[in-house]
C-alpha cells in the first residue's frame, strides 16, 4: 500500500512539471539576482567601499562578518524610513547617502553634554 501511493505522488510530481515552469522560475530567479545585485553596486558606492568590506568573497551569504550584521541592521532602518515618508515622492528619499556621504563612517558626530564643574 505505501509503495502505491508513493508512486502515486511520483507520478503526480512528473505530471505536474513543466519544462514553461521551470524557466519562469529561473528567469525570476535571474531577475532578482540582478536588482539585489544593482541595490549592492548603488549601497557600495554610496558607503564608498567594495563587496569584500561586508562580505565574504568565499560565500557571500555568510553573515559573520561585523559590517554584514550592522549594515543589515542600516538596511531595515533605511527601509521603515522609506515605509514612513521618506520614499521620494513628496521629499527626499531615504538612503545610504543621506547619512554616510560616500563614507563607511559618518562625519556626524554627537554633541558632548556640557559638564557641570
Amino acid at each position: 500500500m505505501h509503495r502505491i501511493s508513493s508512486l502515486i505522488l511520483s507520478l503526480g510530481l512528473v505530471l505536474s512539471w513543466s519544462p514553461t515552469a521551470h524557466s519562469e522560475s529561473v528567469a525570476a530567479f535571474v531577475s532578482k539576482e540582478e536588482q539585489i545585485r544593482e541595490q549592492m553596486i548603488t549601497i557600495s558606492r554610496e558607503l564608498g567601499v567594495t563587496c569584500t568590506e561586508c562580505h565574504k568573497v568565499t560565500n557571500f551569504a555568510d553573515g559573520s562578518k561585523k559590517s554584514f550584521k550592522v549594515g543589515k541592521e542600516h538596511m531595515k532602518l533605511t527601509q521603515m524610513l522609506k515605509e514612513n515618508g521618506m520614499n521620494g515622492k513628496n521629499g527626499p528619499a531615504a538612503t545610504c547617502y543621506m547619512c554616510h556621504r560616500g563614507k563607511l563612517m559618518p562625519d556626524y558626530k554627537e554633541p558632548t553634554p556640557n559638564k557641570a564643574h
